[in-house]
């Protein structure tokens, strides 16, 4: 452990960069202060005045100008009415900044400094830097990150309330003070997982609802402004000239343009011939096909929009078709798995993506924390006593090789279909005319809800194989601010989710997999999984007492997960598919675990060239 001198004021005052659950057998007992959090590791920039993947002498000025699909009628991503425009987190610094290159590990932003006990985190201070100030001069004080957690905890989304539940009090102890307690000492997540939140002004929202849908910005603390908003169809921030926070070590070659703005668009392929314009300049492809055929327009053969790929050491996220087990259809496990053997990835790939994608097989793939092969002893340590909560049919699954159903890619998927049929009728279903029905004679049909027209192409292929089955699947597409709706109140029988995660899984897993979170209305767990071996394996995994304990309980959550069948894995993009025009620049250094953004910038030169040819 690496000590540094005695700063006056405060008991135990040992200034350094810990990992939480990194230093043991240590004969400090008492609480520390500390200039960065992390998990398990020491932080590596705590001393740097620069980030690696930081260009301190960026040029300032320029436009990122992106797009979104939908529309949105609000400023207030955190409650569970209306549709929050995108951009909002730019408005609010949260008390502390994560690393990019560095698992879990948090810097100083609102909060200069954080006092803690290792061996009782149960409790937590943050140190208010006292210069931050929000965007009207005025201090963010201790009693702003009481009000901001206070209302969360109260109105905020029933996500945001379960992740934060276990939050007792949070107390200002002055007015650059302001201490966490919690209910239980098992989640040393929670110290670092409540500077993840945009703090809020107290005397802003004073004669606010926090809770009503409104166009009306909200003061922030943040490095941007709002600039002009279009309702529903475009909003602009500008870069705040007086922010507090532009020259900590976290900020310094960071937020570079002038201006950020997001157009909306209502279909995807008019957003696609947007960009080909110019009428917005940077863009994430998500469909393989255009990556693959359409980038071969004029403005690309010129040199003036440019492509890449970037790959991140961080897992996938889990994009799956989603099972409502709330509906009684999809309660029995047979009837998961038949559906499950329906959908054939391998033509999907082949025919519709161009060979681009790769199967999802887990839901922490492409990291440690994804299980292979067959259960190690430390992962029988934690299966055994579980397996008494999971159903018996389950048991073979989570203690093999688990492998999702492969076709051979013709298209006909005869094979899978067979052993789906086979599984169907073990159900007690049975045909009539052709039909599947149950045992009262009802067809069996099912709602397959999207947001978005372009995704019926990846899903009628999958109805045909269920027509196949006997199964009536009905494709209905409902506009942006109805889906959301339907999606809070699980109105469904099946849709297409994701779920994003980190390399140390935490409280967010609560919102994804347990009872707790399935009948809450906005909450995560859109398949509705109960399972009492899952509660328990994410309540341990979220009091995982360092990096390997966290690995081995991720590895058994995807498993238990896997052998439940509970969502239909869809695919994954081997990386990151930019196209931009040809003005935006980075660090030679990306970091490892995100594209980094916000530490990219303008070249004045070749944005004069862009400005140029698109005035021809």
């Amino acid at each position: 452990m690496k000590r540094y001198q005695v700063r006056s004021g405060y008991q135990q005052p040992l200034i350094v960069a810990i990992g939480l659950f990194a230093i043991a057998g240590s004969v400090l007992a008492a609480p520390v202060t500390v200039t960065a959090l992390t998990m398990d590791q020491q932080a590596r920039h705590i001393n740097a005045s620069v980030l690696p993947y930081a260009n301190p002498r960026a040029p300032k000025g320029g436009t990122l100008s992106m797009m979104k699909l939908g529309t949105f009628d609000s400023f207030n991503a955190l409650i569970n009415k209306g549709t929050a425009v995108a951009g909002t987190s730019y408005l609010s610094d949260t008390l502390s900044a994560a690393s990019l290159d560095e698992p879990f590990v948090r810097y100083p932003l609102l909060a200069e400094r954080f006092t803690l006990d290792r061996d009782n985190p149960s409790w937590i201070i943050y140190h208010l830097n006292p210069r931050a100030r929000f965007s009207n001069g005025q201090p963010v004080t201790a009693d702003d990150v009481v009000f901001t957690f206070e209302t969360l905890l109260k109105d905020g989304t029933p996500g945001l309330r379960t992740y934060f539940g276990d939050i007792a009090k949070v107390t200002a102890l002055s007015p650059q003070q302001a201490r966490f307690d919690f209910k239980t000492r098992e989640n040393r997540e929670l110290l670092l997982t409540v500077g993840e939140v945009g703090i809020l002004s107290r005397q802003d929202w004073r004669n606010r609802r926090f809770n009503q849908v409104s166009l009306v910005p909200y003061l922030g603390s943040g490095p941007y402004l709002v600039e002009r908003i279009d309702p529903g169809r475009s909003i602009t921030y500008r870069r705040n000239p007086d922010y507090w926070g532009r020259d900590l070590m976290i900020n310094r070659g960071r937020y570079n343009f002038d201006r950020i703005r997001y157009q909306y668009y209502r279909d995807g392929d008019v957003a696609f011939n947007a960009f080909k314009s110019g009428q917005y300049q940077f863009r994430e492809e998500n469909k393989a096909r255009n990556w693959a055929k359409n980038y071969n327009f004029p403005a690309v053969q010129q040199g003036m929009v440019q492509r890449q790929i970037i790959r991140l050491g961080t897992p996938q996220p889990m994009q799956a078709m989603i099972m409502n087990q709330r509906r009684p259809l999809f309660q029995d496990i047979r009837v998961r798995k038949a559906l499950t053997l329906a959908y054939d990835f391998e033509w999907l790939n082949k025919a519709l993506f161009v060979g681009q994608y790769e199967r999802l097989n887990s839901f922490f793939q492409n990291s440690e924390l994804a299980a292979t092969g067959r259960p190690d002893a430390a992962e029988m340590a934690l299966i055994r006593p579980l397996l008494p909560l999971i159903p018996a049919e389950q048991h073979q699954d989570i203690l093999r090789d688990q492998r999702l159903p492969v076709s051979d890619g013709s298209g006909f998927n005869r094979a899978n279909l067979l052993k789906a049929r086979s599984l169907l009728l073990q159900v007690g279903y049975r045909y009539q005319n052709g039909q599947l029905v149950d045992r009262q004679g009802k067809p069996v049909t099912i709602d397959f809800l999207l947001p978005d027209m372009t995704l019926q192409r990846t899903v009628l292929p999958y109805s045909q194989n269920l027509a196949r089955l006997g199964i009536r699947c009905n494709i209905r597409v409902a506009d942006v601010p109805q889906y959301i709706e339907r999606t809070r109140r699980f109105d469904y029988d099946m849709i297409i989710d994701q779920f994003p995660q980190s390399l140390s899984p935490g409280n967010e897993q609560i919102g994804y997999w347990t009872s707790t979170a399935a009948n809450d209305p906005g909450a995560h767990n859109s398949a509705g999984i109960r399972q009492p071996a899952i509660d328990r394996l994410v309540s341990q995994l979220t009091a995982a007492p360092n990096r390997q304990a966290l690995i081995t309980h991720a590895r058994v959550l995807d498993r238990l997960l896997r052998a439940g069948y509970y969502v239909i894995p869809q695919y994954t993009a081997t990386g990151e598919r930019l196209a931009h025009w040809q003005q935006y620049r980075h660090p030679q250094q990306l970091p490892r675990y995100d594209i980094g953004l916000d530490y990219w910038w303008s070249d004045p030169v070749a944005q004069q060239r862009v400005s140029q040819y698109l005035r021809r």
